[in-house]
């Protein structure tokens, strides 16, 4: 096989160039949904003439739901953990899929074989220790009582 030099930096830069495609696009998606739910809270909250009839509305499950709406980013931390394994699962085969590549000497070069082994390694501690915070994350939010059923506001 050629130098695999010109193919990884080509991989990289187009990685590099759609990560910064994905900031943006999120983070435009985000600001707008920021505004739209901004502007319907500042239309409600209009529409409360005192402070008799907030309280009313603060006791109602619309109300509730309206407080919980405020902070948008909230988040379960059942989610947090189920997102961390299934990157520790993705990074972790990754790494494996390296390993083989790499253990098959007879179809690449030695500089090659090095590569992939080195980058199976830190693709496997990476994915291993993703893996390892889940774990720790689930016996802590057990331990400490946060790790209860997903309320409908959290999904």
């Amino acid at each position: 096989m050629e130098d695999l030099t010109p193919v990884l930096i080509v991989a990289c830069v187009f990685g590099a160039f759609s990560f910064l495609a994905w900031v943006f696009v999120d983070g435009a998606r985000r600001r707008r949904q920021l505004q739209v739910t901004a502007e319907f809270h500042n239309k409600l909250l209009e529409r409360m003439t005192n402070a008799r009839e907030m309280a009313e509305f603060l006791d109602t499950p619309g109300g509730m739901r309206f407080v919980d709406s405020i902070s948008m980013e909230r988040t379960h931390p059942a989610q947090r953990i189920l997102r961390a394994v299934q990157v520790g699962i993705v990074v972790c085969a990754a790494g494996i899929g390296c390993r083989v590549i790499g253990a098959q000497g007879q179809l690449l070069e030695p500089e090659a074989i090095e590569g992939f082994a080195i980058l199976g390694i830190m693709l496997l501690s990476v994915g291993i220790g993703y893996l390892v915070s889940a774990g720790a994350s689930f016996v802590l939010a057990r331990t400490l009582g946060i790790h209860g059923p997903i309320s409908e506001s959290a999904r």
